[in-house]
């Protein structure tokens, strides 16, 4: 009867540690699709314009902003292409070029 009841007592842990562990490994998915990965924002020169990117995708062209009418620094930075996190960050500082 006492071996009878280990076996138990081992299945039944068995079956508890991978039902924990089918629950933290749906668990870790569960976060990681909340994070997903993206792409960048970037703002770069596109012609003698403006041009907010979306990783390789344009987003939205600035026509307002004419590229031969900003300091070198700013021309070299836009050919450059300068990163944000956010697309708000990004059309926060197209303000700063556009007047």
């Amino acid at each position: 009867m006492e071996i009878s009841s280990k076996r138990i007592l081992i299945i039944t842990i068995l079956v508890i540690s991978v039902a924990i562990s089918l629950v933290l490994v749906t668990l870790g998915y569960a976060v990681g699709e909340k994070n997903p990965k993206s792409d960048p924002w970037i703002l770069q020169s596109y012609g003698n314009n403006v041009a907010l990117y979306n990783g390789e995708n344009i987003i939205e062209v600035y026509g307002s902003i004419m590229l031969d009418t900003l300091p070198e620094d700013d021309k070299r930075q836009l050919d450059n292409g300068i990163s944000f996190l956010t697309k708000e960050e990004a059309r926060t500082a197209i303000e700063d070029f556009d007047g």
